[in-house]
């Protein structure tokens, strides 16, 4: 995999992480009897930390690149031509 391919990876699952407890931390402001407004701010400001938490987190990872590179079988003698 190469490491453009990890980086995504890995930012498409901080994003999902930070969308899930961002809507965790609104059901939770809504169950504790916020309003809709406070509800929404609650959750919306949990995404954004936790998104800008997790970027800065993965921006200091060097990703690597892990594909092998192709196996070149060394050709030995000359071709033959097979032409009558």
């Amino acid at each position: 995999m190469s490491a453009n391919q990890k980086r995504l990876v890995a930012f498409v699952f901080c994003v999902l992480v930070s969308l899930v407890l961002g809507l965790v931390s609104g059901l939770t402001a809504a169950v504790l009897g916020a309003s809709a407004l406070a509800s929404v701010s609650a959750g919306g400001g949990a995404v954004v930390a936790l998104l800008g938490i997790g970027v800065a987190a993965l921006a200091l990872f060097d990703f690597t690149d892990t594909r092998q590179a192709p196996v070149q079988v060394p050709v030995q003698g000359q071709a033959r031509s097979f032409s009558r």
